[in-house]
Order: structure tokens, then C-alpha cells, then sequence
């Protein structure tokens, strides 16, 4: 075998190699794109499922910043010190 013949034994194998890698890579990637998928799909489920808790958080946060409450606790203030 002469110097030629080596050089393109090798670029050969070294192609090869890199063909492995890549391949491997891809489907390394197809497998990341599945499962970043998958959580998305999971995550969108939860976040549907929280919507109804958030909402009743948002009123009762609404209700404790309303006038009915702050007169109410008012009342009871006044109530509690009169007792006293």
C-alpha cells in the first residue's frame, strides 16, 4: 500500500466515523424533540387544571381589596373592642 491508498483508508474510516456520530446525533435529537413535546403536552394539561384555583385566588384577593371588607372588618374591629 502507498502513501495514497493510506491517506484514503483513512478519510474513508474517518467519514465512516463521522457518519455513526451524526446519526447517533439525530436520533438523540428526535428523542430530546419527543420528550420537549411530551412536557409541553403535560404542562398545558396542569395549567388548564390551575386556571379555575388562580381565578378564585384573583377574586378573593378582588373581595379583600373591596370596600364590603374593609367596612366589614370595620365593624368587627369595633365589635371585638367593645366586648373587651
Amino acid at each position: 500500500m502507498d502513501f495514497y491508498q493510506i491517506c484514503t483508508l483513512v478519510a474513508v474510516v474517518a467519514f465512516i466515523i463521522l457518519v455513526i456520530y451524526a446519526v447517533r446525533t439525530f436520533i438523540q435529537i428526535t428523542h430530546t424533540a419527543e420528550a420537549v413535546e411530551y412536557l409541553a403536552m403535560t404542562t398545558a394539561e396542569s395549567v388548564e387544571k390551575t386556571k379555575s384555583t388562580f381565578a378564585l385566588m384573583d377574586n378573593i384577593s378582588t373581595f379583600l381589596d373591596s370596600g364590603f371588607y374593609k367596612a366589614a372588618k370595620l365593624g368587627m374591629d369595633l365589635i371585638n373592642k367593645w366586648h373587651k
